[in-house]
């Protein structure tokens, strides 16, 4: 239904003059003004000549007149607001902007261009009748409006629709408050507490400000909200990380963990203890001693094998998640530290039939780990979970069908939860021993299955083996994700094409410090997640073993830096949007988790 609405200032006529636009029928007409203004003849004319349009004539309380910046800006707020509590579509909004002072104007001009209208226009008056005094005057009553009009003496000056800001179409009302008092008649008193309306328009303006400098970097950030943010804070991301100032914002930093062995959580002190005391049935845990981490741990001088790095987790991991009571509190346990950590979501690496026994099957295990993270995630929501399935090669011995039981089993597992809310089973990882007897083209019949049924698959490649084994894995087993990777850096050619496929890399700073060592370790060569980074590969940061290397996610980002000194803040955030693109997830989880992100990214 077509509504007028208009500002008023002294010379009450303008409202019947606007009204009587050529080709508009109004049903509705909404006027703003100050306390000074009579409305009388406003109210007669309605009344006699158009009464079947509804009027309401609103005041600015305690506004008598613009005297200063501060006036107009408190007459802003709330004409803002109005405009909004109208409840008029801008389809069906009219804004004449001829009634009250300039700045009156200027700002109904100014909100017809923020929240849209069907027709922004002027409306002129000939000085055609004389006043009291005999001087040539425009119309001052109903019937002189009315007069003026028939003798052509109105003019509409139509400036056309306003299409509004994208940013504003979806605000409500409700939003910005208006207080309405002190209904006298069609008369009410508004106020607004703030100026927060206005407030979220500089913002607005100062993203579009800041938008219009950063265009042409905007296809290489790593998120596309940091376009919106001020050129100061874009210089400051670009410069290399300051690991000791730099550590609480690290923290704040939303992330992503895809590489994160449950087994190898709350492998010592007191989260142990915690879990052991959580037992269903505490006779029948092993009494293995908590193992002795090695001098320096978790920076050690010199690096140690991976069996003696994986002995360091000989507390835990089957040896106790056979208990249902200690696996129920090593998944609550590690859900907390992914909320502590600002972890948005996390894929866990688990071996359900390594916790399985004559009492509880792998899929009873694998039901309980799922049922511990819904759980959590409905009691304490901040973090999705999500599970991979871990498919071990040994050194020796008939390990072909435990892999092909873990196979089946996430089979079953993924068609039979299908829920992207829900804690699911999204991928395979093929770890455990690497060398040249197990690379992984040996496999590829039993993975056949793997991607018929769609299940991603990660393989731990390249960190004992050599880039051969990289091969093998990315053209044979077609792996999404590459484990650690360490020697890729070994094969150009390689690394030229990992990155046009876009292929994840899992790298796990610590982890590959302790056991294979890096610099700043003595005598040791530079960790290559600077140059796959350079190298366009999507490379992501991850734990590993959070309780083994005794090292949270934001340590190993601050780590990676040590590592790396080039490494700058923005890098930092390309990391996380490798980990985005590279996550096991649905096009439309991987949405909602990118707007999840854009959200909670903590400026400097």
């Amino acid at each position: 239904m077509p509504t007028l609405l208009i500002s008023l200032g002294t010379s009450s006529a303008i409202v019947p003059e606007a009204f009587l636009l050529p080709g508009v029928a109004f049903e509705a007409v909404h006027v703003l003004t100050t306390e000074k203004p009579k409305t009388e003849m406003i109210q007669a004319f309605f009344a006699e000549y158009a009464p079947s349009a509804a009027l309401s004539i609103t005041r600015v309380k305690d506004f008598a007149d613009f005297t200063n910046e501060e006036d107009h800006f408190r007459f802003e707020e709330v004409m803002y607001r109005w405009v909004l509590h109208t409840q008029v579509p801008p389809g069906d909004r009219y804004i004449c902007l001829s009634g009250g002072f300039k700045t009156m104007s200027a700002a109904m001009q100014k909100a017809a261009a923020v929240l849209g209208a069907a027709e922004v226009y002027h409306v002129l008056a000939d000085s055609c009748f004389q006043n009291h005094e005999g001087k040539p005057c425009p119309p001052t009553t109903g019937e002189e409006v009315l007069q003026a009009l028939k003798n052509n003496n109105l003019h509409f000056i139509r400036l056309g629709p306003e299409s509004g800001w994208p940013q504003c179409r979806m605000w409500e009302a409700s939003a910005f408050p208006l207080t309405l008092e002190k209904e006298e008649g069609v008369q009410c008193w508004a106020s607004a507490a703030d100026d927060a309306f206005r407030r979220q328009l500089r913002k607005i303006v100062e993203h579009s400000h800041n938008i219009a400098g950063a265009w042409t970097e905007i296809g290489s950030l790593p998120f596309s909200i940091l376009a919106t943010w001020p050129e100061s804070h874009l210089v400051w991301l670009k410069q290399p990380v300051d690991v000791a100032a730099d550590a609480a914002w690290i923290l704040r930093l939303p992330k992503i963990e895809l590489h994160c062995h449950l087994g190898g959580f709350a492998t010592h002190g007191e989260k142990l203890r915690q879990v052991r005391e959580s037992a269903a049935q505490p006779n029948r845990l092993p009494t293995s001693p908590e193992p002795i981490l090695p001098s320096g741990w978790p920076e050690p001088a010199s690096p140690i094998s991976l069996p003696d790095y994986m002995r360091l987790g000989d507390a835990n991991g089957s040896n106790l998640l056979k208990d249902p009571g200690c696996l129920r509190r090593q998944c609550e346990l590690l859900y907390a530290h992914f909320i502590e950590q600002n972890i948005l979501y996390a894929e866990v690496r688990c071996s359900p039939g390594n916790y399985a026994s004559s009492e509880r099957s792998p899929w009873q295990v694998l039901t309980e780990i799922k049922a511990v993270f819904d759980a959590c995630m409905a009691t304490t929501p901040g973090c999705q979970i999500n599970l991979v399935l871990i498919a071990t090669r040994k050194e020796k011995g008939d390990y072909r069908a435990a892999i092909s039981r873990h196979l089946a089993l996430a089979v079953s597992a993924a068609e039979h939860w299908t829920n992207d809310r829900e804690c699911r089973v999204v991928g395979v990882d093929l770890a455990g021993y690497e060398d040249i007897s197990t690379r992984a083209h040996y496999f590829r019949e039993e993975f056949t299955g793997i991607h018929r049924c769609g299940l991603a698959l990660t393989v731990h490649a390249g960190e004992n083996d050599d880039a051969e084994g990289i091969w093998r894995a990315v053209f044979d087993l077609n792996a999404r994700r590459l484990g650690h990777a360490l020697h890729l850096v070994d094969s150009p050619e390689l690394m030229r094409s990992v990155a046009d496929r876009g292929i994840g890399v899992e790298m796990c700073p610590y982890a590959n410090y302790q056991i294979k060592g890096y610099a700043p370790m003595s005598g040791k060569g530079e960790y290559p997640l600077q140059r796959y980074l350079d190298a366009g590969i999507r490379v992501t940061v991850n734990t590993d073993n959070v309780g083994i290397s005794s090292a949270s996610l934001t340590e190993n980002l601050c780590l990676a830096a040590q590592m790396n000194p080039s490494l700058s803040r923005m890098d930092l955030l390309q990391l996380q949007a490798h980990a985005l693109h590279t996550a096991f997830l649905s096009p439309a989880s991987r949405v909602a988790l990118h707007s999840k992100i854009e959200t909670r990214l903590p400026a400097p």
